[in-house]
């Protein structure tokens, strides 16, 4: 049985949390955990500067030593600079000695979480049959603290993360299964499409003998010979002639405004995070196969009578009464 493990973050936790939900096609093991920048746990793996840190210290030390002897004479004003230069010498001595302390308490927190990781590794294991395909997927608040990308590829925890922890992430959203579990949400006869994906026409068909309208919005470069055709041929053997719309711009969905008289099922392909949904008549149901969690806090948070579904939706709220 495929197994996805889902990770949510949860705070005050002194350890993961893991929960198994035996799903109809496949096993779910949600796990809870508490990591934030650069922490796992209780264990920070990067050094604490302190505020307004120096770390060479030599600037501010070489100006005030040998200002002491630009300025020369041998009175107050020399006396001066040389305790000057005394106390930034200290300064610099104490910041340095908390510097080195703080990389050793980062290092030894970094072994730490390393050693945990790899015995909750080890637990997990234990829930999975490897005979079968074992994928990870990551809300966003987790995502941005344990995967490595282009944007934070120095990060020790997402580093010493992609070193211990073996299973691929998640990135199946459309493909026709989880599509399909989806679509079971579908139930009524009115349709909005937004984008397309390679499980578009797929889609659209499976749900045809139900649909009593269609209107499909595209960006202008995705309104393909390709996509023409298939509503010829959609028409031709369903009967039902869509009303698409082409839309300018990179930020196009973003400036869409969705109105309906009565409730529509939303199937969105978009994969952007903001399309307005304030213009659907109450009781819509709205399909994110892309499963953008800030698209769902944005429908979700202004209880607009849109019942909003993705399949993360489904992982956070899985075993839950």
């Amino acid at each position: 049985m495929d197994t996805i493990i889902y990770f949510y973050k949860k705070r005050n936790l002194t350890a993961p949390v893991a929960e198994t939900v035996r799903m109809k096609d496949y096993l779910l093991i949600r796990v809870g955990v508490d990591v934030g920048e650069e922490r796992w746990f209780s264990q920070q793996l990067s050094r604490e500067e302190e505020k307004g840190e120096d770390i060479s210290g030599q600037g501010r030390y070489v100006s005030e030593v040998f200002g002491s002897e630009e300025k020369g004479g041998s009175g107050k004003e020399s006396s001066s600079f040389g305790r000057r230069g005394f106390y930034a010498w200290r300064e610099r001595r104490r910041r340095e000695k908390n510097r080195r302390r703080s990389e050793r308490r980062a290092r030894k927190n970094r072994e730490q979480a390393g050693l945990e990781i790899r015995a909750f590794l080890e637990e997990m294991e234990k829930l999975i049959d490897d005979r079968y395909e074992c994928r990870c997927a990551y809300a966003d608040g987790v995502r941005k603290c344990l995967v490595v990308s282009s944007e934070d590829a120095q990060s020790d925890l997402a580093l010493l993360w992609q070193q211990c922890w073996p299973f691929p992430e998640f990135d199946g959203y459309l493909e026709p299964f989880w599509v399909e579990m989806l679509l079971k949400q579908a139930t009524l006869p009115h349709f909005v499409a937004l984008g397309i994906a390679h499980s578009t026409a797929w889609a659209l068909e499976s749900c045809a003998r139900r649909m009593k309208s269609l209107r499909w919005f595209l960006r202008e470069k995705d309104c393909t010979r390709e996509v023409q055709d298939f509503l010829e041929d959609f028409y031709g053997e369903y009967g039902l002639a869509a009303g698409l719309q082409t839309l300018d711009g990179e930020r196009a969905f973003a400036r869409l405004l969705l109105e309906t008289t009565q409730p529509v099922c939303v199937l969105d392909f978009s994969g952007e995070p903001y399309v307005p949904s304030g213009g659907l008549a109450r009781g819509s149901i709205w399909l994110d196969f892309c499963s953008i969690e800030e698209k769902a806090r944005r429908i979700l948070e202004r209880e607009e009578g849109i019942s909003y579904f993705s399949v993360k939706e489904i992982w956070k709220r899985a075993g839950k009464s």
